[in-house]
């Protein structure tokens, strides 16, 4: 009887090469998956921010670490909700403002975009104000965005300066705003996981620095059209009856870009 002869194993060139992919093919399938190490890493580099943040804060380590201490403590009983972001709502009820300047007809001039406004009256800036928030004084609302630079006078009236909120200085309501945007990142990414679903970006990796300008340029030009466009299409949705559907959620979409310059390459000191 025949002997059935060995299979032939590669050598040389050809057993690198295989050697090379098993290792490859390894290194993707461990990148695949995700341990209790790599949910730890995760959590140290996230912690490693929020410490340099704080740091620029004017927060020093120890009143962070106090912080910390404080917040592991009250997290069983009170976990933060979006419902936690008080002064975040204010400004959120100040982008109401500013939508319903820019889009409802009352407010606009015949070419559709926002008429002047004089300050008081019946069809004025305060009583916009007081319409989308009627705890606070309208007048001092009114004059506290022009000293912002979120209206702008013009011939004795007021224009919004323009479609999205910013402020020259940091306030309680843009500190308020990020851990409200902290927990609408992190639990779309747990919903994102659990629904087996991907999201999306867009990164421009080396990028020309000199045209960071530009693209900031393009998101603020861009950003605006696309929020106009959800508002639009969501529009008919918020005109329904409570009737017809008694229960709601609050959705909404926050965009935010960044610049991250690459570390330039060290220079080997020769021995």
């Amino acid at each position: 009887m025949a002997k059935i002869p060995p299979i032939a194993r590669p050598t040389g060139a050809r057993a690198e090469i295989e050697r090379r992919e098993t290792r490859r093919v390894g290194r993707a399938q461990k990148l695949a998956q995700a341990s209790v190490a790599d949910r730890e890493q995760m959590l140290d580099q996230m912690f490693r921010v929020m410490l340099e943040f704080a740091e620029h804060s004017g927060i020093s380590r120890e009143r962070t670490a106090h912080v910390f201490a404080q917040a592991r403590r009250g997290v069983v009983k009170a976990p933060y909700r979006l419902s936690d972001a008080l002064h975040f709502k204010v400004m959120a009820r100040i982008g109401d403002v500013l939508n319903a300047w820019y889009t409802e007809p009352e407010y606009l001039d015949a070419r559709g975009v926002p008429a002047p406004l004089p300050l008081s009256g019946a069809r004025s800036v305060e009583s916009l104000i007081a319409r989308f928030l009627p705890k606070v004084n309208d007048r001092d609302t009114a004059r506290w965005l022009i000293a912002e630079g979120v209206l702008r006078e013009r011939r004795g009236h007021l224009v919004p300066a323009r479609r999205t909120i910013s402020f020259t200085e940091p306030n309680t309501m843009m500190l308020d705003r990020i851990p409200f945007l902290l927990q609408g990142l992190l639990s779309t990414f747990n919903y994102n996981i659990a629904a087996k679903a991907k999201g999306e970006d867009t990164r421009c990796e080396r990028f020309p620095i000199s045209q960071v300008p530009r693209f900031s340029w393009e998101v603020k030009r861009l950003v605006p059209m696309l929020l106009d466009q959800l508002e639009t299409w969501a529009a008919p949705y918020l005109d329904q009856k409570e009737s017809s559907s008694p229960k709601t959620a609050r959705v909404g979409v926050e965009v935010f870009s960044f610049v991250e310059k690459h570390a330039s390459r060290r220079r080997r000191q020769k021995a």
